[in-house]
């Protein structure tokens, strides 16, 4: 298991391991951000996201990655799509930090939908095990991918993955 700290974004903190509800293995904190929305013309902050990755990311990533700086990574899409389409177990953990009205969340809701906690607690039972490929794939796609709801997960990830494999 790669040696990780943990995260705190606005307040929630990220532990730097856990077994998620389902999983079969502990996976380690890859990176984790805010995402923001606009809303009547503010940015507003609604989620913090964590990612999370199996250990054998690293090994597998690092075939093809492995000496390319955090910068080369952040700019790179096929870097987070082979986060989203590999081989390994990934969890993404979202707690909402800012509540939208049905008719808000509605607005969004076509652009993303992931399992929310409120509290950032990961809950002992799994709500949904996501054991369709596919679907596991275009969530994490949707999260880090080219249009990925949270910049900063993205650049975190890069970051905390480069100084991993190098």
């Amino acid at each position: 298991m790669p040696t990780v700290t943990g995260i705190e974004v606005e307040s929630i903190v990220f532990p730097p391991y856990f077994k998620p509800p389902g999983a079969t293995n502990t996976l380690f904190l890859g990176g984790a951000g805010v995402r923001c929305v606009e809303m009547e013309g503010k940015i507003v902050k609604v989620t913090v996201i964590g990612v999370y990755l199996e250990d054998k990311a690293i090994p597998s990533l690092a075939v093809k990655w492995k000496g390319k700086s955090a910068e080369e990574l952040k700019g790179s899409l096929e870097f987070y799509r082979d986060i989203a389409n590999g081989s390994f177990e990934k969890c993404l953990q979202v707690t909402t930090i800012l509540s939208l009205t049905g008719e808000q969340y509605s607005q969004k809701a076509a652009e993303n939908s992931i399992s929310f906690s409120k509290d950032g607690i990961i809950p002992e039972a799994a709500n949904v095990v996501l054991e369709i490929e596919k679907l596991g794939q275009a969530l994490t796609d949707m999260t880090i991918g080219k249009h990925g709801v949270s910049p900063e997960a993205k650049q975190n990830l890069a970051s905390r993955l480069s100084d991993l494999m190098n």
